[in-house]
């Protein structure tokens, strides 16, 4: 409170003080600015350190997990991770900015109960939100830091670090709202590809260790809302029930169990079947696929080029509208995982599969090549990928970095692949509006050129397609024709 604006109170107060007394000033963490305080207002300290040299800093009962998000769905999984993580209990989600509390808390109140807490926000208007969030009139609260500061809120079930903390002091502090008076509570981290690296710095510097997790899958939230209106039913009053009881008997004797599971869909808030998720960006109407091949049916590594052409044969227009291309990071499988339409995923997991490959929709994703640019900042630093949709080159649909290995990922605007997998990188190309197909003569070409390896044929035999030389050096050509059709076109007119 002292570095936030309330000094010149406090010192108004020591002044009325008793000249002899004890004082003691408490704080979570003890950097240099809280060292400072201590000698400006004590008379010679004695410095009590109930941590020491211990590596952990924060409470034992507090479990960590770090998500991996994009900047488009991060609002989205926000809302499951509460429903998951929180099971009804009292929340506080982390921003950096007043005007992201404002945001998120907006965006939130259509799904769970919120308010936001920042500093443009008035005294009166704050106490009212404390009081409320303490009483249980709401469950979320989106804070900033700064306003943060100095609360007292017992029973808080979940913190979620919207951003990175500037500082692993303030990361402290955040995490340390929950796990109190020796219960359990959670702290998740939410970030980005590009912040890999500082979740590092940060479990070093803090002491801790993150359990990498996946965000919640639908059947997840589903499940857990449910338990959550389960919960609730047992606050209604027997008088209440009765007034029900008919109606409720006459439903059962008429549709059964349906009755009670279609009651349970409506109070959860999903009357509607939600609509499929990528696990890769997180976004609605898409499918996460696994692709993965005997090694005995391949004559080489799994790359995105190799998936591209799999596909293209087995079902051209999965081909056309495939999002990001992963590939699997674990050296005994050999295999990737992609995004896809949902009706197009449904039609693709129909089509007869040649041996020794197997498509499969999947609910978690395997450990990936990472294929995200490194960075090592805390906070505000650390944004990058801001204008990025899917954390990786920002002028992606879902990022064209490549990872290690033949360039992990891939997507339908652009595609990276590596030497080092035995590959012509020198042959590929993107044609045509945002990497679509083209047609010249009788040859269907594929987006993407056809790798030197034949490790995506079928049946040992190449389609019918150009060379991805040939293609290449049309394009290169492609201009000189065009100026040369104008000139002609303009001496006619003349």
């Amino acid at each position: 409170m002292l570095a936030v604006g309330f000094e010149e109170d406090v010192e108004l107060i020591l002044e009325n003080l008793p000249p002899k007394r004890q004082s003691m000033l408490f704080s979570a963490t003890m950097p240099s600015w809280v060292k400072k305080l201590s000698r400006k207002y004590l008379d010679n300290p004695l410095n009590i350190d109930l941590v020491g040299n211990q590596d952990e800093k924060l409470a034992e009962g507090i479990k960590l997990y770090a998500i991996s998000t994009t900047a488009t769905s991060k609002r989205t999984i926000l809302s499951d991770l509460i429903t998951v993580y929180a099971k009804g209990g009292k929340t506080i989600v982390f921003t950096q900015t007043k005007r992201d509390a404002d945001e998120v808390s907006l965006a939130l109140t259509s799904i769970i109960a919120s308010e936001a807490l920042h500093g443009d926000i008035s005294q009166h208007q704050r106490e009212r939100t404390l009081n409320g969030f303490r009483q249980g009139k709401f469950t979320v609260l989106v804070a900033t830091d700064v306003a943060a500061r100095g609360l007292d809120i017992p029973n808080v079930d979940l913190i979620i670090h919207y951003e990175l903390p500037n500082d692993p002091e303030t990361f402290v502090h955040r995490s340390g709202r929950t796990g109190r008076a020796g219960k359990e509570g959670t702290a998740i981290l939410m970030f980005t590809s590009s912040q890999r690296r500082t979740v590092r710095s940060l479990e070093r510097d803090v002491g801790c260790k993150f359990e990498f997790v996946s965000p919640p899958v639908v059947e997840d939230v589903l499940e857990s809302s449910a338990e959550q209106v389960v919960a609730t039913l047992n606050g209604v009053h027997p008088e209440s029930v009765e007034f029900f009881t008919p109606t409720a008997q006459r439903l059962i004797e008429e549709k059964g169990t349906d009755a009670l599971a279609a009651a349970l869909a409506q109070l959860s808030g999903f009357s509607r079947p939600p609509s499929s998720r990528s696990l890769i960006n997180h976004e609605q109407g898409w499918v996460t696929l696994q692709l993965t091949r005997d090694s005995a049916f391949s004559r080489g590594f799994m790359s995105a080029r190799s998936v591209m052409g799999f596909l293209s044969d087995v079902y051209p227009t999965a081909a056309d509208e495939i999002g990001k291309i992963h590939i699997i990071a674990d050296d005994r499988v050999q295999g990737a995982v992609f995004d896809l339409p949902e009706e197009i995923a449904k039609e693709l997991l129909n089509k007869q599969i040649p041996p020794g490959n197997t498509i499969s929709k999947i609910t978690k994703l395997p450990a990936l090549q990472d294929d995200g640019p490194s960075s090592d900042n805390y906070g505000r630093f650390s944004s990058r990928d801001r204008f990025s949709r899917g954390g990786g080159s920002r002028f992606s649909r879902g990022g064209a970095r490549g990872g290690a290995r033949g360039g992990g990922s891939m997507d339908r605007r652009g595609f990276r692949s590596s030497r080092s997998w035995g590959s012509d990188d020198e042959d590929g190309f993107s044609s045509s509006r945002g990497g679509r197909s083209f047609r010249s003569g009788n040859n269907r070409g594929s987006r993407f050129s056809t790798s030197s390896d034949d490790d995506w044929l079928i049946g040992g035999s190449r389609s019918s397609r150009s060379s991805s030389r040939d293609r290449y050096i049309f394009f290169l050509l492609s201009p000189f024709f065009f100026v040369g059709t104008l000139l002609q076109e303009f001496v006619l007119i003349l």
